[in-house]
């Protein structure tokens, strides 16, 4: 039976993270687990020794457990072990029901990365600051639709320089961009700083999500009686309903042929004509049109008309990806992060590193993925900060892996970019380092740095150490 409470406990104080030192009344050391040799760097037989023999052997530069001895109280001291290791030292001393001093438990916290967590969420505040003098400091233009669009990039704030002078004009507007770049809110800006504002809606069509054989009615409208299941007194079209206003064709290039051929005809006649009806009916709508698809080319495969592509396109307007303007990137994280901790009452920060992996993702889906991932982010937090762990895998080993598995992978320019070399480099330096030192000390010392320091990168570069 006491066979099995050994075992127990052997194996309790050694599933625990922190070192645990324990002696007699006198300073015999009766356990220890293997947390404590990892911390301190000690190979000695210590077991059965007086802590006294640790201070001869200058493996300990000062003894917790004698003072707890002499005071009888809990006394805690800063220790450098000669692993390199700066740790927190508690003796707490045990007593019988008489009083008497029975046990010293000595707890041993390894404050190499609780320093360095420190240095992380104090920069990370640092940047959260910066982050929102970002943020204050966008252009005039910026303010007033913050709430719809920000950019930063000298590229998009070109578009929205041009945004006031298209609006003046009633000219057709082809807005070409990938899915989720933001077309849909470059259309509804250009209608909201037009005079048709005041004086008429902004209608959004799908193309793609109309079925065909609904395009025309949903479009034109239809009359009483035009069709089976028609309503009784007939429905007015969307086209119609934008009247003096603005009607945005998203995914023009879906539109199918037959409908082409009408929507030329409104073009050009501003007149539209309803399913079964008998008379035109004139509109004044101004048309702004978007696809992600190569029209050009549909027009020399004969999928896409030529005369309406050249009516639709008077004003081509194109919007890069987000991997194109990666100075977006930043302020809308932080612009959606603000709005999410807001909407769900949420008070989270994101990390520097986590920061750092959303900023170098080439986000295929664009500003809706960037904005569905930071949602998830605030939604699942656990924490009050967001490290880079905590990110979807794809974004979080987006540049690592690759350059892990091949450190000197050329990119499309023939040269492997600064940060990369860097980080190879850094990785071979401390690999080799702890290949040829057991403990951390000597490691960190051969390359010139502290312990933390040695630490945070191990953690960075995702290297393990063998425990001591």
């Amino acid at each position: 039976m006491r066979q099995d409470l050994e075992i127990t406990f052997k194996a309790m104080i050694n599933s625990i993270g922190d070192g645990i030192y324990m002696t007699d009344s006198e300073g015999y050391c009766i356990a220890y687990n293997e947390a404590f040799l990892r911390i301190t760097g000690i190979t000695n037989e210590i077991m059965g020794q007086h802590v006294s023999t640790l201070l001869v052997a200058n493996l300990i530069s000062d003894s917790v457990t004698i003072e707890t001895i002499r005071s009888r109280q809990r006394v805690s001291k800063v220790i450098i072990y000669p692993s390199g290791c700066e740790a927190l030292v508690t003796g707490n001393p045990v007593f019988d029901e008489h009083g008497n001093l029975v046990n010293v438990v000595c707890v041993v916290r390894d404050l190499s990365e609780l320093n360095a967590l420190k240095d992380e969420l104090k920069l990370t505040k640092k940047l959260n600051k910066q982050y929102q003098e970002i943020l204050k400091n966008f252009s005039p233009i910026l303010n007033v639709t913050q709430e719809k669009i920000i950019v930063r990039d000298p590229k998009m704030q070109s578009i929205l320089d041009m945004i006031p002078r298209i609006a003046a004009s009633d000219a057709t507007v082809l807005v070409y961009g990938e899915s989720g770049v933001g077309k849909g809110l470059i259309a509804s800006l250009i209608h909201e700083h037009s005079g048709r504002a005041e004086k008429g809606q902004f209608i959004k069509v799908d193309c793609a999500a109309i079925p065909s054989s609904l395009l025309e009615s949903e479009l034109f409208g239809y009359d009483r009686g035009a069709f089976t299941g028609a309503r009784r007194e007939g429905k007015p079209g969307l086209l119609e309903m934008a009247n003096n206003g603005t009607v945005f064709l998203d995914e023009i290039g879906e539109l199918p042929l037959f409908m082409q051929v009408k929507l030329l005809n409104v073009l050009q006649d501003r007149k539209i004509q309803h399913v079964g009806g008998t008379h035109p009916v004139p509109v004044d709508i101004r048309i702004v049109s978007a696809t992600n698809r190569d029209l050009e080319r549909m027009v020399d495969e004969g999928i896409f008309r030529q005369d309406l592509f050249y009516r639709l396109n008077v004003v081509p307007v194109v919007i890069p990806p987000l991997r194109d303007r990666k100075e977006d990137i930043l302020v809308l994280a932080l612009s959606f992060w603000d709005k999410f901790c807001q909407k769900y009452q949420r008070t989270l920060s994101l990390s520097p590193k986590a920061m750092d992996c959303l900023c170098d993702f080439s986000w295929p889906g664009n500003v809706r993925e960037l904005e569905n991932t930071i949602e998830r982010l605030v939604v699942l937090g656990s924490t009050g900060l967001i490290k880079k762990e905590d990110l979807p895998e794809k974004i979080r080993q987006t540049f690592p892996i690759a350059l892990v598995n091949n450190p000197f992978r050329p990119v499309d320019s023939g040269m492997l970019p600064l940060k990369a070399a860097i980080a190879v480099t850094e990785r071979q330096l401390i690999e080799r380092a702890l290949l040829h030192n057991d403990r951390l000390g000597p490691a960190a010392e051969s390359l010139g740095i502290d312990i933390s320091t040695l630490l945070r990168k191990c953690k960075k570069l995702g290297i393990k150490r063998a425990k001591t």
